[in-house]
């Protein structure tokens, strides 16, 4: 009899995890709020304006910005002729043969190694994201099996209880039942130790729970990425 409430309540478990899967929090929207709260989601646009700057240096006809340099000449401390002479002067700053084209090359690779960078990490913390969500999702499954589990082992325990007063049963058998109880609201407990941590690993990445749910589907299956032009390695 014991067993026979168990299988029930593991089947209730699983029909409830099921439907679980059709509402709550997509993906997508934890993974963007978890990304905003990345220093380099803070950082990228800065970090992209100056390699546009950057760029757009390289492509200019001066080597660096022009300056206006201005030089004058007196005799006033010497024998004070009324000698004076004021030389100006414009410095353009030109490139070397080849330099141009060299910086262009240059500033060109390091906006795409910003680009591969921002990439990479948005990988990383999607990945964090997703593990976090799944934790969650069976953490959710594992406290409302525990659940079920603590309930049946309570009502199994009652009826022995009663079978025992009524002499069906040996004193023996309410100690186990008792002791069945004991473990599962044990077990009980460390599921929602364990939920309890989950909620804290995704609050902490993404400032919000997850809820229940989440929408595993939500984000699409794209084809595989070859390994050359895979974010984490054109970052290097």
């Amino acid at each position: 009899m014991y067993f026979k409430c168990m299988a029930l309540a593991l089947v209730q478990a699983i029909g409830v995890g099921s439907a679980w899967a059709q509402s709550g929090t997509s993906l997508d929207t934890l993974f963007e709020a978890a990304w905003a709260r990345q220093p380099e989601a803070a950082s990228a646009p800065a970090r992209e304006r100056a390699a546009a700057a950057r760029q757009a240096a390289a492509h200019s006809w001066l080597a660096d910005g022009p300056a206006l340099e201005a030089l004058t000449k007196t005799d006033r401390w010497h024998r004070n002729d009324g000698s004076r002479e004021l030389d100006v002067a414009v410095a353009l700053p030109l490139w070397l043969p080849g330099e141009r084209d060299r910086s262009q090359r240059l500033a060109q690779a390091e906006a795409e190694q910003q680009q591969w960078r921002t990439q990479a990490a948005r990988l990383r913390v999607a990945q964090m994201v997703r593990d976090a969500w799944w934790q969650g999702q069976r953490a959710r499954v594992a406290v409302e099996l525990a659940d079920s589990r603590s309930r049946s082992a309570q009502q199994l325990a009652a009826d022995v209880l009663r079978r025992v007063k009524a002499g069906d049963l040996a004193r023996a058998d309410q100690v186990q039942a008792d002791g069945a109880v004991a473990a599962a609201r044990a077990a009980q407990a460390d599921a929602n130790g364990v939920r309890a941590a989950a909620v804290q690993q995704m609050v902490a990445l993404a400032g919000r729970e997850a809820g229940e749910g989440g929408g595993a589907e939500a984000l699409p299956v794209e084809a595989a990425v070859p390994l050359d032009r895979h974010p984490a390695v054109q970052a290097l």
